[in-house]
């Protein structure tokens, strides 16, 4: 007898958009940390031009979280169009996984606030790499043995997205260590995640081709 799924896949359903929610507010709560003074209208020329230059440092860490939560969102929907069903482990991992994800406006705040602190900063990489070690457990837990995804799905498919989900956790590992040395120079390494994603990408894409040519080769022959 084949077991029943319209529930589990009702509720996969369910929770992809309570994730695209919790993202959107993530995302959206980050440019919180920005506050104009009370007295923005009777500042001079030299004042606001003052106000503006302070003003991009928190630029910068505004654009690395946001950028490090889109990351993730694209992660999560890659994620997504794979899983079929979902069931309470699973489930009990991704609540985790976006309740990591709702503390980044916190961290981020933190950041914004103590910007050359080493801890305020290790915080953040902290609740960076949680939330991709959620993400990778949460992969590694549906697809083990096809749990939670289609009976088809390919390995290499498979690999590629757990490797693809330790990227951002390992950069934030390597971004502690930095942080103690010097807090500001700490935030370099976050730009590694799109030149590593662009040429894991294109690994990936090579090792794809090579597992496909030997077999086009075998039915040519």
């Amino acid at each position: 007898m084949q077991p029943d799924h319209s529930n589990s896949q009702t509720a996969i359903h369910h929770l992809a958009r309570l994730s695209d929610c919790v993202f959107a507010l993530a995302m959206a709560i980050t440019f919180v940390g920005f506050k104009l003074p009370e007295t923005v209208q009777l500042l001079s020329n030299l004042e606001v031009n003052q106000f503006l230059t302070g003003q991009l440092k928190s630029l910068g860490i505004y654009i690395i979280a946001f950028i490090l939560v889109a990351f993730y969102w694209i992660n999560h929907t890659q994620q997504f169009s794979y899983f079929k069903r979902t069931n309470e482990t699973h489930l009990f991992i991704y609540t985790l996984y976006l309740m990591c994800l709702l503390v980044i406006p916190f961290s981020n705040d933190l950041v914004f606030r103590l910007s050359s602190n080493p801890f305020a900063k290790i915080w953040f990489n902290t609740n960076i790499f949680l939330i991709g070690l959620l993400s990778f457990t949460s992969w590694i837990y549906a697809t083990h043995q096809n749990r939670l995804v289609g009976e088809d799905l390919d390995i290499q498919i498979i690999r590629s997205m757990q490797v693809k989900a330790l990227i951002e956790p390992v950069c934030a590992l390597m971004s502690i260590p930095v942080a103690l040395v010097s807090p500001d120079f700490s935030d370099i390494v976050w730009l590694l995640i799109p030149v590593v994603s662009l040429v894991l990408n294109k690994a990936l894409r090579q090792t794809s081709r090579s597992n496909v040519m030997p077999v086009s080769n075998q039915l040519v022959e």
